[in-house]
């Protein structure tokens, strides 16, 4: 812990020295994400490189102006990071930011609105190029509409790449098991979740465990993932009365989902959720041990290893990393849609649910405002996210799916495309359904259950209590009405 404590103030008293710049000059700070230009090392030995020519070139087309690309430290979580540099009021210009965290924090007032921007020409963009006239028109529709938060009526993410979740599996374990590395269903290895299951089952009979992932209260993303994706499924016949109206298929916002629990659309009691429950209840014997605690690090090693031959990840971020690490034949694979084969309740189930998309993007700090620079912070990031300079990012290091207009995907990642065709889950991660609190204890009692400290009574007694009470207090909170949906 008094490591951790240094290395932050360390960082807090690297990044507040660049406070007393000159008058005349102004320093943009910038987080890159996975495309920092990171130094050489014999793990990584070719780390992205591009920014840095970007970089440069903006600084000598806007003499005064100084970019410092800040690399977020890796010993201590994003949310505790951002929590961080905002409290002390060093938080960089430009952030790498999960739509859905923005979601949860925008009411810090962390973030400035985009939306006069986006409507402006984006110079940066060459001329008769999607953007050059309406920035927004770089970026598909679908996209903006992903991110908006609808509550405050404002756009805060600008969103320039694509990811896409899937199960690494290591083809020669699995060849060697006797099982199957065909793919059943276009997406998918298998046609359902009851033959991932059985399939997976019969990994565990060959004498291993089938799959790594993560519900660690510091890296619960792989859990989100399924629990999102098949919980959606579960309720394939009831969403569409969630939706505010003139709505079509989305990922549910805050107000829809805390109004339908209030509304008595969805709850704990219901007999869809049970099954759900038990949906995951019969997949949590495949992870891992030590799942509940372990990092998404330990869980990459245990597949690039050999030790277990399936691994759920970021398939986007990642792929470079297994081509890089890995040294056996390996495939990616999509979640199977959940069928009447596993409950009546998805009965009318004919798709997988998209996890994933567009999630990551850039979102401009308060920080500019304070500084008076927003409008120099608005250009550098056009300039960064414009279709010449982006195109060359992420040809340099393939690490996303690029969604602008004109831009192609990586080869590394044209197997994952087909991912992206699919609907996006309507229930998204639990942070974001409701609030961090709920996310936080949903996750808690789903462990309690899988380790057998709850029975399923109990666990439908407290979920249905933590769903009413943060569906309140997040209705209340906003003062949303919630009579927009069918009772």
């Amino acid at each position: 812990m008094y490591r951790r404590i240094m290395l932050v103030a360390l960082f807090l008293l690297v990044f507040g020295a660049f406070a007393g710049q000159a008058q005349d000059e102004i320093t943009i700070f910038a987080t890159v994400g996975a495309y920092y230009p990171d130094e050489p090392t014999e793990n990584n030995p070719n780390p992205p490189a591009m920014m840095n020519e970007i970089v440069a070139e903006y600084e000598a087309a806007n003499p005064g102006v100084n970019i410092e690309l800040v690399d977020t430290p890796a010993n201590i979580s994003g949310d505790q990071w951002r929590s961080t540099v905002f409290n002390g009021q060093n938080e960089p210009h430009i952030i790498v930011n999960n739509y859905i965290r923005v979601w949860q924090e925008q009411g810090n007032d962390w973030y400035v609105p985009l939306n006069d921007y986006i409507e402006a020409p984006n110079p940066h963009i060459p001329e008769g190029t999607p953007g050059a006239e309406r920035w927004a028109d770089s970026i598909p529709e679908v996209v903006w509409d992903t991110t908006f938060h609808t509550g405050s009526g404002n756009q805060y993410v600008v969103t320039v790449n694509a990811v896409a979740v899937g199960f690494y599996y290591n083809i020669d374990m699995l060849e060697a098991a006797g099982i199957d590395t065909e793919f059943d269903i276009s997406y998918s290895l298998w046609e359902d979740w009851e033959t991932m299951i059985a399939e997976m089952g019969a990994v565990a009979e060959a004498g291993y465990e089938p799959l790594a992932m993560s519900m660690s209260t510091a890296s619960p993303y792989t859990y989100n993932w399924f629990d999102g994706t098949s919980l959606t499924s579960m309720y394939i016949d009831h969403i569409e009365s969630w939706w505010e109206p003139g709505a079509s298929w989305h990922a549910l916002n805050q107000r829809e989902f805390a109004c339908a629990i209030q509304n008595g659309l969805i709850s704990a009691n219901d007999d869809a959720f049970a099954d759900w429950i038990q949906l995951l209840a019969d997949f949590e014997p495949m992870w891992v041990d030590g799942y509940a605690t372990m990092t998404w690090d330990e869980a990459y090693r245990l597949f690039i290893t050999g030790e277990v031959p399936f691994l759920l990840g970021n398939a986007a971020s990642q792929t470079l990393n297994v081509t890089r690490d890995a040294d056996f034949n390996w495939g990616i694979s999509y979640f199977p849609p959940v069928t009447e084969t596993t409950s009546a309740h998805a009965a009318n189930n004919e798709s997988a649910y998209l996890v994933g998309g567009f999630t990551a993007g850039f979102t401009v700090t308060d920080r500019a405002r304070r500084e008076g620079i927003e409008e120099q912070v608005v250009d550098f990031l056009m300039f960064v996210t414009a279709q010449p300079q982006w195109g060359r990012v992420v040809t340099d290091s393939p690490r996303s799916i690029p969604t602008q207009f004109g831009l192609d995907v990586p080869d590394a990642l044209k197997p994952t495309v087909a991912f992206l065709e699919l609907p996006i889950r309507a229930l998204k991660d639990p942070d974001p359904r409701l609030s961090r609190r709920y996310g936080e204890d949903h996750r808690r009692l789903m462990q309690e259950f899988f380790t057998e400290q709850i029975d399923l009574e109990t666990l439908i007694a407290e979920e249905d209590r933590l769903m009413t009470r943060e569906a309140r207090v997040v209705i209340a909170e906003n003062e949303w009405s919630c009579d927009f949906q069918m009772e």
